[in-house]
C-alpha cells in the first residue's frame, strides 16, 4: 500500500467542516509554505493560486492511496483543483491549487484560513 503526504489549508484542517475526511489519516503537524502563493475566498472555502507573495498556513497528513482518492474526489481533482508537490518539514507533500484564471474576481485573503 502506497502512502502520500498531503498539505491542507482550508476546510480539511482540524476543526473545519471537512476534517472528517482525514480522520483515518496520520496527522504529522503544522506547516507554513514559502511566500509564493495567493489565497482567495470562494464563498465558503479557500483556494490557492501559485505565483503570489503569501505563505499558506496548514497541516500535513500521511494518507493511503484510498484516502488520496477520496481527497481528489472531494477537491474535484483534476477539473477544479490541480496538485503540486511542495517541500515540508515532513517531506514532499501534495498541495491542491487552482489555475489563476479561476481566481479572477475573487477576493484575496491572508494565507491563514480561519
Amino acid at each position: 500500500m502506497s502512502r502520500h503526504l498531503v498539505f491542507v489549508y482550508g476546510t480539511l484542517k482540524r476543526g473545519q467542516r471537512n476534517a472528517r475526511f482525514l480522520r483515518p489519516a496520520e496527522y504529522l503537524g503544522r506547516h507554513k509554505t514559502e511566500p509564493r502563493y495567493w489565497m482567495y475566498h470562494f464563498e465558503d472555502f479557500p483556494a490557492v493560486c501559485e505565483n503570489g507573495r503569501h505563505a499558506i498556513h496548514g497541516e500535513v497528513y500521511r494518507v493511503s492511496d484510498e484516502q488520496m482518492q477520496v481527497l481528489d474526489d472531494l477537491e474535484w481533482y483534476p477539473h477544479f483543483y490541480q496538485r503540486i508537490e511542495i517541500a515540508t518539514a515532513h517531506g514532499e507533500a501534495w498541495m491542491y491549487v487552482v489555475r489563476a484564471e479561476l481566481c479572477r474576481g475573487k477576493r484575496k485573503i491572508s494565507g491563514n484560513w480561519r
